[in-house]
């Protein structure tokens, strides 16, 4: 069995119909398909029965009695046969003998096997399916086949040779037209006619008279040439290719020219020679047994797809589409494709047949040549085949996200006409098909409502359109748990995961800038954003977000008006700043009418829309102080009770001019019903009293907030005090923390209650914390860790106050949380009580103790340096066991390990080792013999946090590998060179977080290549990769004399062998680097450096030409300054069309125009290159840069470039 070597020449979209078959280019199938496509025929298409060229003339000089001279030795010898031929009939006496002996030894066996000539009639036909091939055979096995099939009569009308072979592209071009001749056929009634054999009579038809060499140049304008039967070598092909390789530089509408050929176990190797020529190779692999089988079974399938295509595409789809997609073949799923390409009449019969949603995304490109609408009705109609199929939900989801149009009312369509019957199914499916609806809109949608909504009339529509942006949007997503939902679900939360989530709210910015804040936009725009929030809020209700006792809507919204806590949040943050933002304009503007509005949200029964009714009683433009405080008083137990920060608003805006009976009435409720608050909800925590410390909480805040404005009635007052009595720690104003359910602090989350632990003295502080774990209130339950974060020095005398036992092990991990990633982040005490810790630590903790403590530990040992901590020595070899110890966690689908190292024991435990072994070295001395040897142990280690180690010194290899060559070479190579997954991990450190010196990078250089060439990182990481080829070959024509570890031949192979992103990463980088040098000196670093590094490295061939090169070619143009011409020179040939909806050109607008205006000719090059069609693709930088260039260059207003390019710009 010959080995199967991978080639893939055949670049555009192709099918292969058996394992060891050739692969066929769609064009090539749909060329068949058309009628359009003539084979032509060699010698092995008659084998083994009748001779090749080779044997044939063997056989004649057999027949003939003759041996070869040496002139005819040597053409034969380099299979130049024609020239053996024709020398033998020269020197013979009657040179006819040649051609009487190669009759006799091609006739026709008496019973001729004909299955491979019939296979090739079937295909190669014309468009009304006559039989139309061409063969340089002189046999007539293809007559014999016709005759079979069809008449004697038939095969001899279809039979043409010689000069007497009909014009391509004419009438009278069909039949089996025999280029260099016929042998006669007693049996059909066919003359011989002359032949072409030796080489006079080659030179006769191809270049002396010519008429085979025109016959083939008409031939390829008008069909595309399948070879078959013929080696790169035979003369008829060198003759034919000759011909048509010289035509093809001339004439531009030569077809493609195929040839079906052996691998011969080598497909590199096979298809070389055939390349060499401009041909195609479809290459086959040699079957076992018979090496051709591959061959004739494949031609017969094709042949069997053109004969009767529907029934084919039919088949295959009902066939393919029926099992899952990672168990189809690849040739399946490309015969999928292709059955569904062009034929929008079969996707129902697709659906039908359709198990696995995965192939949706195989067949995306078929579908959507269809438009978005037809894509979208079918997967619809796809989900209304089983509703309650988890993963059919999972896909729409997908194409919900993926913004399909027509998805929302092709949804909507499937469930009028036949919902699921499960109210819980049938809910999810209508929000999503709602969801779909809501969520298309496109960048430039965006950009043009940007610039409308800077002019002074604003329409009605466009507030409609910029509320909807800001506003937040149902978003459906995958459950958190792996399972699939049942097909039974309790609720929505079975199915998925429901959140309203605001995508688009930065686009915009303060629209209260633009007109649309202005006095006669204001109501309006406060009118459409109230309406836009109570349907949201509906929405979410719907999607069960908003229940009898949670509200996820209100409780994401820390703020109704703009305050840090509000940073960073989405949701339905943006639009609710947006209203209490447009509120005050909007009320001095039309008070009556916006009063109405603010009233109608307390009805409405949202929290939010409460929340945001009590905002609008702090505006006196709205309500006096009475009725202000009046609205409050007699509000529901919701707005009175739950929404701290709004009633201290109301408080501090209204309270100070209201009347003493308007004051008596609000102090009068929080008395009457706050001590009767959490009544029903006694005893459920057991010992813990949280029900009369909240209760406290809730009565002391709003008693304060009254008595921070005016005097508090005698009882209200006495109360007020016999809580702070009670609970020393609200002996207290109101802080700012007070009014919000949750804090968050930088990166730093939920702010827990602290003031018990404050109050407490430190032997009781651990006691109280206790209790706090188990309280029902998330605040409490986090008491623990923000005393910590606000107390340290506290909190580690209360860790203090119990001996170092096992069970006090989870909060000191807690305590060592604080420990800052850097010195400025924390106080001299914070600082001090880490060193108390320290300490503490190292004389009292026992083994287990401590390994229980590894990781915060790790991190101090880690930081320890940067703090200015004194950690003991013996630390790190305590450490690093309990680190060796630790199970090694789920990989899953996770992927990057540098990621693990830094968050890891052993990565911080190794990391602060290398900081170690550097101090030494920055201090002058040598490395210590201990720190190499904790270095050796942790590379050797079997453990994961040997593998976290072993990343850490991949990250710092060159550092590493300065302090000891030996180490790594002998014991950290041999990981980085495993071919498992983990050296993958490995060498993708390598290459995405490394820069090397010349010495690293040339011990190295095989691993730095192979990572470059196994890494599929994308953006910053891909760049980062493909900097080490950038920076070695520019270093090296910088400084030729310093040899370098990798050769401008390793990078340029390195570069086609990996990804388009790594590939497009170096152009960035190239880009990158080239802008860091100052305006003027950008030229000669293009000229000197980089142009010759570019020219150096990248691949030349077509293949690697892509959108996402052009737009960084364009961009590494724009960085070259004033060498920006002769960069255009050098890169022009490597920038296709763009094929983007929206085309971006920013690069070439900098610095008003500058490289346009000075170099007019060379970016009108560029932007043709990049612009012309077919590009679609539209671009508001177009219009500017040509008028750039045409006010530098006039003359160029004529150039019809400039006319097409315009028809590409959009104006703003």
């Amino acid at each position: 069995m010959h080995p199967i070597v991978a080639y893939r020449p055949i670049l555009s979209p192709a099918m292969i119909f058996t394992p060891l078959g050739p692969d066929f280019p769609e064009d090539l199938i749909n060329d068949l398909l058309e009628g359009d496509v003539v084979f032509l025929c060699g010698a092995g298409v008659s084998a083994p029965q009748l001779p090749n060229f080779q044997n044939l003339v063997e056989q004649v000089y057999a027949r003939l009695g003759e041996e070869r001279t040496p002139a005819e030795e040597y053409a034969f010898s380099v299979f130049r046969f024609e020239e053996a031929l024709g020398a033998l009939a020269r020197r013979l006496v009657r040179a006819d003998d040649v051609i009487d002996a190669t009759a006799q030894i091609l006739q026709i066996p008496a019973e001729p096997d004909i299955a491979h000539h019939a296979v090739i009639l079937r295909l190669s036909r014309d468009q009304i399916g006559r039989p139309a091939l061409v063969t340089t055979n002189f046999d007539t096995l293809f007559e014999r086949s016709l005759m079979q099939s069809r008449s004697p009569e038939f095969a001899v009308d279809e039979s043409a040779a010689g000069q007497d072979i009909p014009a391509p592209g004419s009438s009278r071009f069909h039949g089996i037209v025999h280029l260099h001749g016929r042998l006669a056929d007693p049996q059909l009634g066919l003359p011989q006619t002359e032949l072409v054999l030796t080489s006079a009579q080659y030179g006769e038809a191809y270049l002396r008279a010519g008429w085979a060499a025109r016959f083939l140049f008409d031939l390829t304008r008008c069909r595309t040439l399948i070879l078959v039967g013929y080696t790169a070598s035979d003369a008829p092909v060198r003759y034919i290719l000759n011909v048509l390789e010289g035509d093809r530089e001339r004439f531009s509408d030569l077809r493609k020219v195929y040839a079906l050929s052996s691998t011969n176990g080598n497909a590199e190797t096979a298809a070389a020679p055939w390349r060499a020529l401009a041909v195609e190779p479809l290459l086959f692999q040699p079957g076992e047994g018979d090496p051709y089988g591959p061959l004739w079974t494949s031609l017969g399938q094709l042949a069997d797809l053109v004969e009767n295509p529907d029934a084919w595409r039919r088949n295959t789809i009902a066939r393919v589409a029926a099992v899952a997609v990672a168990e189809a073949i690849e040739h399946d799923r490309r015969a999928l494709k292709w059955a569904l390409s062009g034929r929008s009449d079969l996707f129902e019969h697709f659906v039908d047949h359709c198990a696995d949603p995965d192939w949706f995304e195989t067949v995306a490109v078929e579908m959507k040549a269809f438009g978005n609408r037809a894509m979208a009705w079918m997967l619809a109609r796809w989900f209304a085949r089983a509703w309650s199929d988890g993963r059919r939900f999972a896909t729409a989801m997908k194409y919900v996200d993926q913004r399909l149009g027509s998805l929302s009312e092709a949804l909507w369509g499937e469930l009028d006409r036949n919902g699921p019957l499960n109210e819980v199914w049938n809910k999810a499916w209508h929000l999503l098909a709602d969801s779909a609806a809501d969520r298309l809109h496109s960048s430039v949608d965006d950009f043009q409502l940007r610039h409308r909504l800077n002019r002074p009339f604003i329409t009605e529509s466009d507030l409609g359109r910029l509320v909807e942006a800001i506003g937040p949007r149902l978003q459906i997503e995958r459950s958190l748990r792996d399972e699939e939902p049942p097909e039974e679900p309790d609720k929505l939360a079975d199915i998925a995961r429901f959140s309203m989530e605001a995508e688009r709210q930065n686009i915009l910015g303060d629209v209260l800038t633009s007109p649309a804040g202005e006095a006669a936009n204001v109501v309006r725009l406060l009118q459409r954003a109230s309406e836009r929030l109570v349907s949201v809020l509906r929405t979410a209700r719907d999607a069960d977000l908003i229940g009898e006792s949670r509200d996820t809507t209100d409780w994401g919204v820390p703020s109704v008006t703009r305050h840090q806590q509000n940073a960073h949040r989405g949701g339905f943050v943006p639009l609710t700043e947006l209203i209490t933002s447009a509120l005050p304009m909007a009320a001095q503007v039309a008070p009556a009418m916006v009063r109405r509005l603010v009233s109608g949200w307390a009805a409405e029964g949202f929290n939010l829309l409460t929340r945001l009714w009590m905002h609008g009683l702090t505006l006196p433009t709205l309500y006096s102080p009475d009725d202000a405080l009046d609205s409050l008083v007699t509000s529901d137990d919701t707005a009175f009770w739950s929404f701290a920060q709004e009633f201290v608003a109301i408080t501090r805006t209204q309270l100070a001019g209201a009347s003493a009976e308007a004051v008596a009435r609000l102090a009068e409720r929080v008395m009457t019903e706050g001590p009767l608050r959490y009544a029903a909800e006694q005893d459920e925590q057991g010992d813990v009293d949280w029900q009369a410390r909240a209760r406290d909480r809730e009565i002391w805040l709003r008693l304060t907030a009254i008595g921070e404005q005016v005097p508090l009635p005698d009882a209200a007052a006495a109360l007020l005090e016999e809580i702070r009595t009670r609970r020393d720690y609200l002996a207290r104003q109101i802080d700012d923390r007070d009014q919000f359910r949750g804090w968050t602090s930088g990166v730093r989350a939920v702010r827990g209650r602290t003031a018990q632990l404050v109050s407490a003295q430190p032997s009781e502080r651990l006691s109280i914390a206790d209790e706090l774990d188990v309280s029902r209130d998330i605040e409490d339950r986090e008491g623990w860790p923000e005393y910590c974060r606000e107390d340290p020095v506290g909190a580690l005398a209360a860790l203090r106050a119990r001996p170092l036992e096992l069970a006090l092990a989870p909060r000191w991990r807690t305590w060592l949380q604080i420990v800052p990633f850097r010195r400025e982040e924390a106080n001299e005490k914070t600082l001090t009580a880490i060193q108390h810790a320290i300490d503490l630590l190292d004389g009292g903790a026992s083994p287990e103790f401590f390994a229980t403590l590894s990781d915060p530990l790790a991190s101090i040992v880690e930081r320890a340096n940067t703090l200015g901590l004194n950690v003991p020595n013996t630390w790190w070899d305590r450490l690093w066991p309990a680190a060796e110890a630790e199970p090694a966690p789920e990989w899953g689908d996770e992927w990057e390990l540098y990621e693990r190292v830094v968050n890891s024991t052993g990565g911080a435990l190794a990391e602060a080792l290398l900081q170690a072994l550097n101090d030494q070295r920055e201090g002058g001395q040598d490395s210590h013999v201990e720190d190499l040897a904790r270095l050796d142990r942790m590379i050797t280690s079997e453990s994961y946090a040997g593998t976290m180690a072993r990343g850490a010194c991949v990250r710092y290899l060159g550092f590493v590998f300065s302090v000891s060559p030996q180490i790594v070479q002998d014991h950290l190579r041999p990981y980085m060179s495993a071919e498992d997954e983990n050296g993958v991990r490995l060498r993708a450190v390598l290459v995405e977080y490394n820069s090397f010196t010349a010495e690293a990078e040339t011990a190295f250089s095989d691993l730095i290549l192979q990572g470059i060439r196994e890494s599929r990182q994308k953006n910053v990481s891909a760049a980062n990769a493909a900097s080490h080829l950038v920076r070695a070959i520019v270093a090296s024509f910088e400084n030729p004399d310093v040899p370098r570890g990798i050769t401008r031949q390793q990078a340029r192979q390195a570069l086609r062998s990996a990804s388009s992103d790594i590939r497009t990463g170096a152009l960035t980088i190239m880009a990158s680097w080239l802008e860091e040098f100052d305006e003027p000196a950008r030229e000669a670093a293009w000229l000197d450096l980089y142009g010759p590094a570019f020219a150096a490295i990248w691949p030349r061939d077509r293949a690697y030409l892509s959108n996402e090169v052009s737009k960084e070619i364009v961009a590494l143009a724009a960085a070259t300054g004033g060498a920006f011409a002769a960069a255009v020179a050098t890169l022009l040939p490597y920038v296709s069309v763009f094929t983007d909806d929206w085309i971006n050109l920013h690069d070439l607008t900098r610095d008003n125009y500058l490289l346009a205006a000075g170099h007019p000719n060379s970016a009108l090059d560029l932007l043709w290159a990049a612009c012309r069609p077919p590009c679609n693709g539209r671009s508001s930088d177009i219009n500017p840069l040509l008028n750039a260039i045409m006010a530098s260059s006039p003359g160029l207003a004529v150039d019809r470039r400039v006319h097409k390019l315009r028809l590409r710009a959009v104006n703003y």
